[in-house]
């Protein structure tokens, strides 16, 4: 009889002080050695559920638990979780909650050291985790020095380095590059498959976790709405609209020539196969070129008003890590510009110059925007002219209500009073925070946290706009929503600059891409130049949109290299299968 890892039974959870529950009546059972996807909008309870099976409810965070949970043959409630820690590990949405020591090794070595377990078997977990996560040669560096993605890649390797049975991972991969991303699936799928590990993963990397995990949860308010395979999951369109969750590109690509009739086969999961079965659909068919038009037409021209000027730019931090080598670029009025790059390649580094939060290492460099030398003025004149939402919204949060939040900007500027709440009203609608006017930013979801950070820079009325990593560890409808915001106030003058991983919304909304590799800009254009230049990308290590790598794949047979979007390739076919 097959050992259940997890078995929960009518769990119900509120956290103390809430109105409803977390999570509400679910059941299931994950069997020894399973490798299961937990899928649902912010806010659907997927973190909740993970830390639950964690113990961290009811140990750490506190509420009303109801009925029965088991880990590996334990009842969380009754055993302590230092206990847990040895069945069962826990890698939360913040990565900054799990550094506890001064150097990345040391912060790897914590959790074996604490199992008292010998010295060589602590050294190959340490080196094992390093290889795994891709922090090999940062091991000397301080933990809060690393970026982003770096910190989420060492959060997972202190878990890694433990080996517990069962793994409980909160959306890992979330500040990670796409490589780095597909990269710990391959790790923790190799886990799974090597070792036998119980994997459990929260995510919204939809195209990996249908290629990579057999089974999925998906969750809606607290509730388990589905529990199976992803193939099957895919035809289940209004499932996948209560949750808030896409396709693969390359299913929802599919799924729109079936509506129109042309696509009588199964729903493609991956790349694989939805290349096959358009070969075969195409293969007797007539070579058609279209003409796409780009949406960056026009924006590059000479006489376009320069507000962003870089030149010879050098950062180094107190570590010694050189994050910027040289960089030099300028930025017109109006435009909608992507800066990508892999982890640590210096894409913050160089936002948070722009808005004159980090001073140059090398004097002779310049930074002046909207007209202003960034490296000598007072924030007090920055603030006026360009804003930063930083990764994680919550450092920007200290108000004691999302209206005050909103009013905090202007009022330091002197603003009158009533053009204040003019202002802030309009931000209100905007970004549809009417409703939560008067709550405590605090209480919010991430997603209405983010909006709230960046409504607090919108009231200042800046003429740029740098947001970094708006999207991460947000669902896909958050995250479009987010990415339409910025389109229209980008449509109505602002310049705007996003940092992001996410490929498919620079392919979508970006009308020019930087490209960051080593602290150096190595690439800049269109989308449709900067992802299908095959040296930039190999050079990168910058995986393109999946469905852009599907139409360089039907290149052969007459597909244009202009292809960003699921939208754009459905056209062309839909009118070569016609």
């Amino acid at each position: 009889m097959e050992k259940k890892a997890v078995i929960i039974d009518h769990l119900t959870f509120t956290y103390a002080g809430a109105s409803k529950p977390s999570l509400r009546d679910i059941s299931f059972e994950i069997k020894e050695g399973e490798f299961v996807a937990i899928l649902g909008r912010t806010g659907a309870g997927k973190s909740s559920l993970l830390r639950v099976i964690s113990g961290a409810i009811p140990h750490f965070y506190k509420g009303e638990l109801k009925g029965e949970v088991r880990i590996d043959g334990l009842e969380p409630k009754s055993v302590s979780l230092s206990e847990l820690a040895k069945h069962v590990g826990y890698v939360c949405e913040d990565p900054e909650i799990h550094i506890v020591s001064f150097t990345v090794e040391e912060d790897i070595a914590f959790g074996p050291i604490n199992l008292n377990l010998p010295e060589h078997e602590v050294r190959r977990r340490i080196d094992f985790a390093l290889e795994a996560t891709k922090l090999k040669g940062l091991e000397r560096r301080n933990p809060y020095h690393l970026s982003g993605g770096e910190k989420q890649s060492l959060a997972i390797a202190g878990v890694l380095a433990l080996l517990p049975k069962i793994m409980a991972l909160d959306e890992p991969t979330a500040m990670l590059d796409p490589l780095g991303k597909k990269r710990i699936y391959s790790i923790v799928k190799e886990l799974n498959e090597k070792y036998h590990k119980t994997i459990i993963m929260a995510g919204q990397e939809v195209e990996m976790i249908f290629e990579f995990i057999p089974r999925v949860l998906v969750l809606a308010e607290g509730e388990v709405i589905y529990d199976g395979s992803p193939r099957e999951l895919v035809e289940e369109r209004q499932i996948l609209k209560r949750a808030g969750l896409r396709c693969p590109p390359v299913t929802e690509l599919a799924w729109r020539l079936r509506e129109a009739g042309k696509w009588d086969e199964p729903l493609p999961l991956t790349l694989r196969e939805a290349h096959q079965q358009i070969l075969n659909k195409i293969a007797h068919k007539a070579k058609l070129t279209k003409t796409i038009i780009s949406k960056s037409a026009g924006l590059t021209s000479k006489h376009r008003q320069i507000v962003i000027k870089v030149r010879n730019l050098y950062h180094v931090y107190p570590d010694g890590t050189r994050a910027l080598n040289g960089v030099s670029i300028d930025i017109g009025r109006g435009e909608f510009v992507a800066i990508i790059g892999e982890n640590g390649s210096g894409k913050t580094t160089l936002a948070m110059h722009i808005a004159g939060l980090l001073k140059p290492t090398n004097p002779d460099a310049e930074v002046n925007v909207c007209g202003i030398d960034v490296t000598r003025a007072p924030m007090r004149e920055i603030v006026k002219r360009v804003s930063y939402v930083f990764q994680n919204p919550d450092i920007q949060l200290f108000s004691r209500s999302v209206y005050e939040e909103l009013s905090y900007g202007p009022r330091n500027l002197d603003i009158p009073k009533q053009e204040i709440d003019e202002r802030v009203r309009n931000v209100l609608r905007m970004l549809e925070l009417e409703q939560y006017a008067n709550m405590w930013p605090r209480e919010l979801d991430r997603g209405k946290r983010l909006r709230v950070a960046l409504g607090s820079l919108l009231t200042m009325n800046p003429e740029i706009l740098i947001v970094d990593e708006p999207t991460t560890g947000q669902d896909w409808e958050e995250s479009r929503y987010l990415m339409n915001v910025l389109s229209n106030l980008n449509k109505r003058g602002l310049t705007v600059l996003f940092i992001t991983h996410d490929m498919d919304l620079v392919a979508e909304f970006a009308h020019r891409v930087v490209v960051l590799h080593q602290g150096r800009i190595v690439a800049d254009g269109p989308p449709s130049e900067v992802f299908y230049d095959p040296e930039t990308l190999r050079k990168t290590d910058i995986e393109p949109p999946q469905i852009i790598r599907l139409a360089m794949e039907l290149q052969r047979q007459g597909v244009p290299q202009e292809i960003l979007t699921v939208h754009e390739l459905y056209n062309y076919l839909a009118e070569v299968l016609s």
